[in-house]
């Protein structure tokens, strides 16, 4: 397919600047919906916190992340095939689409998959994936985009055949209506910015994803000089998983979610929070699609920051904080809200 060739210029695939456009509000959306959020983030971090949340709490988290990742990649492809699309899906047939979801997701950067077995009379999909971004959210995408698609609820398991290597099974079962019943995040409106992207000129990506590599075979993304793994996903999904978790364990979660990012993020600073000057830090967060970062400012014991459209803030404010972390190498905290209109204020100081 042409679109999986990469620009001469740049190397990044086609198809990544002709899906995805960089806003000068600080976000990443999709080019067809301006209102679908996209996030181009460290991958090994989103498991790296599901650990350290799993460690925080005391108790595993794999069926809430599958079933809320599962409710938002349902609520977007049902989108998707609302309608004359819906019906040009199955005129050409549905396993060609799923076929496509699969190709996309190479391209994301989700790892090398392969469908093994498909049995729509019994609505049974088998897939198997190597090196995947999350195997508990990829999970989640296979089981919501094959029940968008059947209209059909089911269940999902996997195992790991060997050591990177996983088989998913995707059946007609039961399945957790408290979960299904939930609401998505609401969308807030996003505020107006003047980030100016420097775009690559014949493809329209900006010129700092020239920096990583796409191996479209593996379906993994990487930092050409650290090494580091990046993926392409959609915030809500994230944020859907961690409102279950308020829900279910209380209103302490999103400080937890904080700790556990910043856990991570001391282990092994990612790439999220580079950059030796607030334009460069401001650029690289828009890059991402984490938002706008308006306001940086020095404290006595640390630094305040306002970043107008975030998205996970959480994630946003752990990241912060471990890094200040390792920057210091002192024990620090972190105090934060979201205002009515959605802006991200937080401050990050050193504990004596």
């Amino acid at each position: 397919m042409n679109s999986l060739k990469p620009c001469k210029i740049c190397g990044v695939p086609k198809k990544i600047g002709r899906d995805h456009v960089w806003n000068s509000d600080g976000t990443m959306t999709q080019r067809r919906d301006r209102n679908h959020r996209m996030l181009f983030m460290d991958s090994d971090a989103i498991e790296g916190l599901f650990a350290n949340i799993e460690k925080l709490i005391g108790m595993p988290i794999d069926k809430m992340i599958i079933e809320s990742k599962k409710r938002a990649t349902k609520d977007y492809i049902s989108k998707l095939l609302r309608g004359s699309k819906g019906f040009l899906a199955r005129l050409v047939g549905i396993e060609r689409v799923v076929r496509k979801v699969m190709e996309q997701g190479r391209v994301m950067g989700y790892g090398d998959i392969n469908v093994r077995i498909f049995n729509w009379k019994d609505s049974y999909v088998e897939c198997e994936i190597t090196n995947p971004y999350s195997i508990r959210l990829f999970s989640g995408d296979l089981k919501g985009a094959t029940e968008a698609i059947r209209k059909v609820t089911g269940t999902v398991t996997y195992e790991e055949v060997e050591p990177g290597r996983f088989v998913i099974y995707n059946y007609v079962a039961p399945f957790a209506p408290e979960l299904e019943e939930r609401l998505l995040p609401h969308p807030m409106k996003r505020k107006p910015g003047d980030i100016k992207h420097e775009l690559c000129k014949a493809c329209d990506v900006p010129k700092d994803l020239a920096e990583f590599g796409w191996d479209i075979e593996k379906g993994i993304i990487r930092h050409q000089e650290t090494g580091t793994r990046m993926a392409i996903f959609g915030p809500v999904g994230i944020q859907v998983i961690f409102d279950e978790l308020e829900n279910e364990l209380g209103e302490n979660i999103p400080d937890t979610i904080v700790k556990a990012q910043q856990m991570y993020t001391v282990s092994g600073v990612n790439m999220c929070w580079r950059g030796s000057s607030r334009e460069e830090l401001r650029r690289w967060l828009a890059v991402q699609g984490l938002g706008n970062l308006v306001s940086l400012e020095r404290t006595s014991k640390g630094f305040s920051a306002r970043i107008e459209n975030p998205a996970v803030p959480a994630v946003i404010v752990g990241s912060a904080a471990g890094f200040y972390e390792a920057f210091t190498g002192k024990s620090v905290s972190a105090d934060w809200k979201l205002s009515e209109d959605g802006d991200l204020d937080f401050e990050v100081v050193t504990v004596d």
